[in-house]
């Protein structure tokens, strides 16, 4: 794992689909540059319009901070015909952006976000009592395959992401998930944060699924945050705001265990500690805990 290369993403500068309301976020060039001075040599395209509005602006953008375009996020609603058709549209601007930057990362596929699995996040017996089945489970493969091809043909990667609070979150709904589509068109995006968080295992999961493997996010996860989802204390979006996504090496993540597991693996590695409020006077400390964060995968890598 010497040559694993290391990716950032907006997530970790307070930048994604849970605060592009906000009038206050990190200006992109700002984190451009710190993240370029960190030695990082890629990073995730972030919500719609934060390095451009077309793919020509955002390959001169990061251009100009020697960044790689590594992956970009596109959530579908693969239990909602009428939604996913809608979310097609989406989808095709995200593929046409890496198409045209010459990503060598993937479109990263996922479920929406929906109230249901809000509920239900992050409790498996909830997860299990909302879970897709029988006709639906097997449409919303068809979905995710369907999206899948849709990359390749304009020659892009497409992974699937499981995640928190959508209909592909634990281990269950993944097997579910890989069993049902074609390995040679639909990839995963091991999250090792989102894993755990869904009830997995994310050293099995890499175990497990190491062939359909193409894309990775590294997290850590606060374990007593965790707990107090299970226990109804804390719904996730709540969890999110109190540090569920914890410094790495002081939460549960075996990251060397992880990485271990997937020896030879040559794709991108995201580094991602996600944070809900952050501003510009904010961003000497996150730097600080990236560089903290990079010395404890440095350590699991060697």
């Amino acid at each position: 794992m010497s040559t694993l290369r290391l990716a950032s993403a907006p997530c970790t500068w307070g930048v994604w689909e849970r605060t592009v309301g906000r009038n206050d976020l990190i200006p992109p060039g700002k984190v451009l540059e710190t993240v370029s001075d960190l030695g990082y040599t890629g990073i995730e395209l972030g919500p719609p319009g934060y390095f451009g509005d077309d793919p020509a602006s955002v390959g001169r953008t990061l251009h100009q901070y020697g960044l790689e375009l590594v992956g970009a996020f596109a959530p579908l609603r693969i239990a909602d015909e009428d939604g996913f058709r809608d979310d097609l549209a989406f989808l095709d601007s995200t593929i046409e952006i890496l198409a045209e930057a010459g990503a060598r990362g993937p479109v990263v596929l996922a479920a929406d976000e929906n109230e249901l699995r809000l509920a239900a996040a992050g409790r498996p017996d909830a997860q299990r009592a909302t879970a897709l089945r029988g006709d639906d489970l097997r449409r919303a493969a068809e979905r995710v395959e369907l999206a899948a091809r849709r990359a390749l043909e304009r020659g892009v990667t497409a992974t699937f992401h499981p995640h928190t609070a959508t209909y592909i979150e634990g281990p269950a709904e993944v097997e579910a998930l890989l069993e049902s589509t074609d390995p040679d068109v639909v990839k995963i995006c091991l999250d090792t944060g989102h894993t755990v968080v869904g009830g997995g295992d994310p050293v099995e999961l890499a175990r497990g699924a190491r062939d359909r493997i193409a894309h990775l996010h590294l997290k850590d996860v606060n374990a007593r945050v965790v707990e107090r989802v299970r226990a109804q204390e804390l719904s996730v979006e709540e969890a999110w705001e109190q540090g569920l996504f914890c410094p790495f090496g002081e939460g549960v993540v075996d990251f060397g265990a992880v990485l271990s597991e997937l020896e030879g693996y040559d794709g991108w590695a995201v580094v991602e500690q996600d944070r809900v409020a952050v501003r510009v006077d904010d961003l000497g400390m996150v730097r600080d805990a990236e560089v903290a964060n990079l010395a404890v995968l440095g350590q699991a890598i060697s």
